[in-house]
């Protein structure tokens, strides 16, 4: 059975489009199949993200984000690493250049929180990409992990 297929219209800045289309010819692939893997790729890390999870974990969530976008970021982005004291165990802060930083924040803790601070970053328009990275410390959160992988 084939798929079936749906046109739908995306609006993107101007120097993402190009740099993505750039990007595309070195690997020699259309837009429509990156934006497919692009995709299934999110959906598998937000329904994993979605699951719930028990025990402690640690890891890291790095993030890049354009300080300037908006007046007051990195104090709202302070203010979060203090609500969640009990799971950051460090940050460290890079500039990228005039406009763009990197933060990575270490984590260990509660799954649930951890997952909990990364939602609430995800939703900050000024963060341009997330990128949560857990290794556990328990077997049963490996054996979600699995599950939602389906592998044996």
């Amino acid at each position: 059975m084939s798929e079936k297929y749906q046109r739908f219209s995306v609006s993107l800045p101007k120097d993402l489009l190009e740099e993505f289309d750039s990007v595309l010819n070195l690997v020699g692939m259309s837009r429509s199949d990156s934006i497919r893997k692009a995709m299934r790729d999110y959906i598998t890390g937000i329904r994993w993200l979605l699951t719930p999870k028990e025990g402690i974990i640690v890891g890291s969530i790095t993030l890049i984000l354009d300080h300037e976008q908006r007046q007051g970021i990195m104090d709202e982005l302070n203010e979060l690493e203090h609500q969640y004291l009990n799971i950051i165990t460090a940050s460290l802060h890079i500039h990228l250049d005039e406009r763009n930083c990197m933060l990575v924040l270490t984590v260990r803790g509660n799954a649930e929180e951890i997952q909990n601070l990364n939602l609430e970053l995800q939703k900050k328009p000024e963060i341009k990409e997330t990128k949560l990275t857990l290794i556990s410390t328990e077997k049963k959160f490996d054996q979600i992990g699995k599950q939602m992988l389906k592998v044996e």
